[in-house]
């Protein structure tokens, strides 16, 4: 394996190749936990307003039982089993 020092293409010693590759398998380890902490950082505004309409359909005596299905749906996002193709929940009307 080589590395790049002052501009020079160099091979790197065995210690240097270990713990490259120590680090790229934290990295692959890491994926799914990436992944997830994306899904999340998108759905946390799309929880944020279905908190909001449920509290202002409680307080109106409206049913929220779609919202709450739908805010369900979103919390098991990260459950998905194919991370790299989640299909968000559709909003209620």
């Amino acid at each position: 394996m080589k590395k790049m020092v002052n501009n020079l293409i160099v091979e790197m010693t065995s210690e240097e190749v270990k713990a490259r590759e120590v680090e790229e398998k934290a990295w692959a380890d890491g994926a799914t936990e990436r992944k997830k902490n994306n899904l999340r950082d998108t759905r946390k505004p799309l929880l944020e307003e279905a908190d909001h309409k449920i509290n202002t359909l409680a307080d109106s005596g409206g049913d929220a039982t779609a919202w709450r299905k739908y805010r369900q749906e979103l919390r098991d996002i990260t459950k998905a089993a194919d991370l790299d193709n989640v299909t968000f929940p559709t909003k209620p009307s």
